[in-house]
């Protein structure tokens, strides 16, 4: 219950600023429509789950050190995808690569999905059945390995802190 509360007051700051507002009336708004974007996600989350609020506060830092990684990684992605875009010759050689993850949680691997998808010129396509393995295209898959170990060592490892 105590998360619901929280959750709530959060989309009530969300919906503040998506509505472009920040008033009592649109923070109410968005927290009574909380639960209701909430409830349909509880079994993929763990609701039902125990949580320490000491290990969700000491876990702020690496997530701001997450999104900050995350920033620069777009960033870099942007500048490749734009040599791209601007050469005369495109000399790309778009695929599908299998990336091994380390990450169990579904929320992890949200996360991961997400974090690769949002870097331009990579999607996740989907994911295996054992969650063991991530199915990506890049649209420059000419070194898969390197492919590989650039989300193993740069993004994966920065989910594993702060989502796992």
């Amino acid at each position: 219950m105590k998360r619901y509360i929280l959750y709530s007051m959060f989309f009530g700051l969300i919906w503040c600023f998506v509505h472009g507002t920040v008033n009592l009336n649109n923070f109410l708004i968005g927290a009574l429509l909380g639960p209701i974007v909430i409830r349909p996600f509880r079994p993929l989350y763990g609701f039902e789950n125990k949580i320490s609020y000491k290990k969700v506060i000491r876990k702020i830092p690496k997530l701001i050190k997450f999104f900050y990684v995350l920033f620069i990684e777009i960033i870099k992605a942007n500048i490749m995808m734009a040599k791209i875009i601007l050469q005369p010759k495109m000399d790309i050689k778009p695929g599908i690569i299998a990336v091994p993850i380390r990450t169990k949680t579904n929320t992890g691997i949200t996360a991961i999905a997400n974090t690769i998808t949002l870097t331009p010129g990579t999607l996740t396509i989907d994911v295996s059945d054992n969650k063991e393995v991530l199915y990506v295209h890049a649209i420059d898959a000419s070194d898969p390995q390197g492919l590989c170990d650039s989300i193993r060592d740069d993004l994966e490892e920065y989910v594993l802190e702060a989502f796992e």
